[in-house]
């Protein structure tokens, strides 16, 4: 693919995707009660059924169950467009001359599949609770499991995305 295609992509969406997680942002405190402090957060690392039951339960009785159901939805489109967006950035600093940059940039990319992967898998577990207003130990665990993985993810991409633009910036004001 084109540098300049990859790169196109990159921006579209990399950017698009953070532009998502700022809303689900902004969303987050209609989720936050006694029961689930941290919001969506809670509902993510709950672990049980009782767990998940209880803050779906706290959810609907604030009237916020249908905006919880939207923001996952939400959550999976944004999954997608970041995910790809910094894969495709990844791929791009994986192109530099510079073997420093190209390591990041091999970094950013792999850590961006496993990263998409375990949020989908995460936020899939998610939506088949809400949906069907039930918790289930099984997919309360796995969500649980993958939350961990999936915010590592994010941390790494988002990083070593700023990372590899301030390389690349410095790199090209010295040369």
């Amino acid at each position: 693919m084109a540098e300049g295609k990859l790169e196109r992509r990159f921006w579209r969406f990399w950017l698009s995707g953070l532009l998502l997680l700022a809303l689900m942002i902004a969303m987050n405190p209609a989720f936050s009660n006694e029961i689930s402090p941290f919001g969506m957060r809670d509902h993510q690392t709950a672990g049980t059924a009782l767990r998940v039951d209880a803050i779906q339960g706290a959810w609907q009785a604030a009237g916020v169950l249908n905006l919880a159901r939207f923001g996952m939805a939400i959550d999976l489109v944004y999954i997608a467009i970041y995910a790809f967006g910094a894969y495709c950035g990844g791929r791009l600093f994986s192109q530099s001359s510079k073997p420093a940059l190209r390591r990041l940039g091999w970094t950013i990319a792999v850590t961006a599949i496993i990263g998409g992967a375990a949020d989908a898998i995460e936020t899939l577990c998610q939506c088949v609770q809400i949906m069907m207003l039930k918790g289930s130990d099984l997919l309360a665990g796995v969500a649980a499991t993958a939350q961990p993985v999936k915010t590592i993810a994010f941390l790494v991409t988002f990083f070593g995305l700023l990372t590899a633009l301030y390389i690349r910036r410095t790199t090209r004001r010295a040369g």
